[in-house]
């Protein structure tokens, strides 16, 4: 009988278990896994540095386990040189093959829930107002935070990859700069590496201006949002990072 070893973090809704059986360790990830499928797989026919997947079926996806230092750590230790050289190589392989596509209407539909939110210091309006509308539509991980990048020796690789309308190394870039620039993963730790975070977002800048959209950054944010509860701390925490992105 496979041995559950712990539970593993995630914020989807999913349950995410490490296990063991006579042929070692694997990931084990029950819920609505569906969109994570499709896109780990996309990713892995790819060749991008993804889990390999076991197997899967209704509502359970089986997968390898990547064993190895989650960026926390890996800053900790080390410069972020070789993490940068590996996200610029990563979002120049996703913009290969680009199409361009307006995202007015995502926005329109991702966003309804702004009408009936007082919260805000913007209405639904004023922020799909600001935010750009067309931009290439590519190859994207989906839900690219500090959080789903592991380090094994001699690399990274991506975790949790997911299916979603924001489909767009753009959107990744944006998703990226909630934690370089807010720290969202830090939010639980005392560990200081505003130097390292920055030296990996000034790089990044260099390369990709155009898309350092602070109001793009406010539409990641919105996705966290929306899994917090009003009041506790990661709840106040969006609302400050966003009242201040805001101008």
């Amino acid at each position: 009988m496979d041995k559950i070893i712990k539970e593993l973090s995630g914020h989807s809704g999913c349950k995410i278990f490490l296990k063991e059986n006579e042929t070692g360790l694997y990931v084990e990830k029950t819920g609505n896994i569906e969109r994570n499928f499709k896109q780990m797989k996309f990713l892995y026919d790819a060749y991008y540095p993804v889990p390999e997947i076991y197997s899967v079926g209704e509502n359970v996806l089986i997968m390898e386990y990547i064993h190895g230092l989650d960026m926390k750590n890996y800053l900790i230790h080390n410069n972020s040189h070789q993490l940068f050289n590996f996200l610029s190589t990563l979002f120049d392989n996703f913009s290969d093959n680009l199409e361009m596509k307006d995202y007015t209407e995502t926005y329109y539909n991702k966003l309804k829930w702004l009408d009936d939110c007082d919260e805000m210091p913007f209405t639904k309006e004023e922020l799909i107002g600001r935010l750009p509308k067309i931009l290439p539509k590519s190859t994207y991980h989906g839900d690219l935070t500090l959080e789903n990048i592991m380090y094994t020796d001699p690399g990274f690789h991506l975790i949790d990859p997911v299916t979603i309308e924001y489909d767009s190394y753009v959107f990744d870039i944006a998703k990226l700069r909630q934690d370089l620039e807010c720290k969202w993963f830090l939010r639980n730790t005392n560990i200081k590496l505003e130097v390292k975070l920055q030296n990996l977002q000034n790089k990044l800048r260099k390369q990709y201006e155009k898309f350092f959209d602070d109001n793009l950054l406010i539409l990641m944010l919105l996705r966290v949002y929306l899994h917090t509860k009003q009041g506790d701390d990661n709840h106040k925490f969006i609302m400050k990072e966003i009242n201040r992105l805001w101008k």
